[in-house]
């Protein structure tokens, strides 16, 4: 039985779902690792969104992959030429990561992989704590080649 306290809940939004339908009917969606990437011809009709394992940002904090093999520093400073990569064919992109400076005002990491991007800082809720009072809003990034007037928001 699910969690939660609501009154009427909208299980079924028909008219959300035919309207993703629509907006579905030319698209192409995959889901790869991100170095099967760069074989892919991307496009300017092209749109990519990457989420990676998060960058750690306590030793505690060490969920760093999704299968066997570790997405260490390396990994994500391999991303991050991907997205160059991708970024020189047209694609649009976009990624999200934790936020360092959460924790580390010093740490450039991703200004440094990521510099002449449109990086910005969006608030995420915090739900893993052992000690539920201490679950709270830390920040997050949201890595885009596209200004954010593009996707009808503003800044």
């Amino acid at each position: 039985m699910p969690f939660g306290d609501y009154k009427n809940p909208k299980i079924l939004d028909e008219s959300n779902l035919m309207n993703v339908s629509k907006s579905l009917q030319k698209v192409e969606l995959k889901v790869a690792d991100f170095r099967e990437l760069e074989k892919v011809v991307a496009t300017e009709d092209s749109f990519v969104y990457f989420e990676p394992p998060y960058r750690p940002l306590s030793k505690t904090s060490s969920f760093t992959s999704y299968s066997k093999t570790n997405f260490d520093e390396q990994a994500q400073i391999s991303l991050a030429n991907t997205f160059k990569i991708l970024n020189d064919r047209g694609a649009k992109l976009m990624l999200s990561n934790s936020d360092p400076k959460n924790v580390d005002q010093k740490d450039n990491f991703f200004e440094t992989q990521y510099a002449g991007f449109n990086i910005q800082r969006v608030l995420a809720n915090r739900m893993i704590n052992s000690v539920a009072a201490q679950r709270s809003k830390i920040t997050e990034l949201l890595i885009r080649n596209y200004p954010t007037t593009l996707l009808g928001a503003k800044r």
